[in-house]
């Protein structure tokens, strides 16, 4: 026979849940949820910036577009989108995405892919005023190595070549690893007449890339000028 204590024990009914147990769980089961999902969506939202840097530029512009028709884009997007299509020499369409940048951002790396395509295109005044405009502005930016190179570049065709010696000049202080801007840069002073430092600069193209040809090509015309 049953005791006591073993009846009471088989009559007592079960406590009910308390409902704060159940609101905290299902509040915790709404958030893993909803961070699952989040989770899911940033693994599988396209990236233009993972795809410019894998130099998957088409898709990049692609995604950079789509994101402007949404009305989702930032400053970013028009940075990626102008980068990419620089990449594929798609100059014009360059012009026309950073004007209508450039209603919207006072970003000076839109100036300077502007001034890019401006150069690609011949457009030499319109570029060189970008590649000014971004100088002024951030003398240490990124892109100044380039921004003075491509100043350079311009004052050689324009046959200013004291000008293309300082912009080349500062080009190599701020990147002096480029064999073809030290070359360039002797062409410049060798055109200015400053045929001593010519060579120097043409040697040190030759120190960095012994094979560079603009660069022996210009040592054999101003060594013997010097020796005369």
């Amino acid at each position: 026979m049953l005791n006591r204590l073993q009846k009471r024990l088989l009559q007592k009914k079960p406590r009910p849940r308390a409902k704060s147990d159940t609101i905290v769980k299902k509040s915790f089961s709404t958030v893993l949820l909803l961070f699952l999902a989040f989770t899911l969506f940033a693994q599988t939202k396209p990236d233009a910036a993972k795809e410019y840097k894998a130099k998957n530029y088409e898709s990049a512009v692609d995604i950079c577009l789509a994101e402007i028709k949404a009305d989702k884009y930032t400053v970013d997007t028009y940075n990626i989108l102008l980068w990419s299509l620089n990449r594929q020499k798609r100059y014009r369409e360059t012009i026309t995405y950073g004007q209508q940048a450039s209603k919207k951002y006072r970003d000076m790396r839109i100036i300077e892919s502007m001034g890019v395509a401006y150069y690609y295109l011949a457009n030499y005044d319109r570029a060189l005023s970008s590649f000014k405009t971004y100088a002024a502005a951030l003398p240490e930016g990124s892109f100044i190595d380039d921004v003075y190179y491509f100043m350079g570049e311009i004052y050689i065709r324009k046959g200013e070549f004291n000008n293309a010696d300082i912009a080349l000049t500062t080009a190599v202080h701020h990147y002096p690893k480029s064999a073809m801007w030290w070359a360039r840069l002797g062409y410049a002073r060798e055109q200015a007449g400053s045929y001593e430092a010519a060579l120097t600069a043409y040697d040190q193209a030759l120190s960095i890339n012994k094979n560079n040809a603009e660069a022996k090509g210009g040592r054999d015309r101003v060594a013997p000028k010097l020796n005369s």
